[in-house]
Protein backbone atom coordinates (compact mmCIF):
# COMPACT_ATOMS: atom_id res chain seq x y z
CA UNK A 1 0.00 0.00 0.00
CA UNK A 2 1.35 2.95 -0.89
CA UNK A 3 1.13 6.49 1.33
CA UNK A 4 -1.04 8.86 -0.50
CA UNK A 5 -0.31 13.01 0.06
CA UNK A 6 -2.85 15.33 2.06
CA UNK A 7 -5.60 16.99 0.44
CA UNK A 8 -8.51 18.78 2.01
CA UNK A 9 -11.54 18.21 0.69
CA UNK A 10 -12.48 21.71 1.18
CA UNK A 11 -10.42 23.85 0.17
CA UNK A 12 -7.76 21.19 -1.87
CA UNK A 13 -4.77 22.59 0.34
CA UNK A 14 -1.97 20.32 0.59
CA UNK A 15 -0.41 21.13 4.39
CA UNK A 16 -2.45 18.82 6.90
CA UNK A 17 -1.48 19.03 10.72
CA UNK A 18 -2.42 16.30 12.92
CA UNK A 19 -5.00 16.96 14.91
CA UNK A 20 -6.20 16.21 19.22
CA UNK A 21 -8.50 14.00 19.72
CA UNK A 22 -11.63 15.10 21.08
CA UNK A 23 -13.86 12.42 22.32
CA UNK A 24 -14.31 8.35 22.69
CA UNK A 25 -14.54 7.44 19.70
CA UNK A 26 -11.51 9.62 18.03
CA UNK A 27 -9.09 8.41 20.80
CA UNK A 28 -9.98 4.78 20.98
CA UNK A 29 -12.48 3.61 17.77
CA UNK A 30 -10.70 5.53 15.43
CA UNK A 31 -7.17 4.43 15.43
CA UNK A 32 -8.52 0.54 15.21
CA UNK A 33 -9.94 1.66 12.08
CA UNK A 34 -6.76 2.85 11.04
CA UNK A 35 -8.02 6.25 11.36
CA UNK A 36 -6.52 9.74 13.06
CA UNK A 37 -8.08 13.58 13.19
CA UNK A 38 -6.18 15.75 10.64
CA UNK A 39 -6.82 19.81 10.56
CA UNK A 40 -5.77 21.42 6.66
CA UNK A 41 -3.41 24.11 7.23
CA UNK A 42 -4.79 26.30 4.86
CA UNK A 43 -8.62 26.81 5.97
CA UNK A 44 -8.51 25.08 9.45
CA UNK A 45 -11.11 22.30 8.85
CA UNK A 46 -10.86 19.26 10.25
CA UNK A 47 -11.27 15.89 8.70
CA UNK A 48 -10.46 12.21 9.58
CA UNK A 49 -7.37 10.56 7.17
CA UNK A 50 -5.89 6.92 7.10
CA UNK A 51 -2.93 6.91 9.70
CA UNK A 52 -0.71 6.19 6.28
CA UNK A 53 -1.73 10.01 4.81
CA UNK A 54 1.65 11.65 6.12
CA UNK A 55 0.42 14.61 7.88
CA UNK A 56 2.79 17.04 10.32
CA UNK A 57 3.31 17.30 13.81
CA UNK A 58 0.70 19.54 15.85
CA UNK A 59 1.58 23.45 15.78
CA UNK A 60 2.34 24.94 19.17
CA UNK A 61 -0.36 27.32 20.38
CA UNK A 62 1.20 31.28 20.02
CA UNK A 63 -0.69 31.80 23.27
CA UNK A 64 1.61 32.87 25.93
CA UNK A 65 1.69 30.22 29.20
CA UNK A 66 -0.71 31.39 32.09
CA UNK A 67 1.20 32.48 34.89
CA UNK A 68 0.59 30.30 37.88
CA UNK A 69 -1.50 31.96 40.90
Amino acid sequence: MSARLFECSNCGGFSGYRSRPRNFMEKFVFPLLLLRPVRCGDCSRRSYQLTFVPARPRRESKKEPRAAL
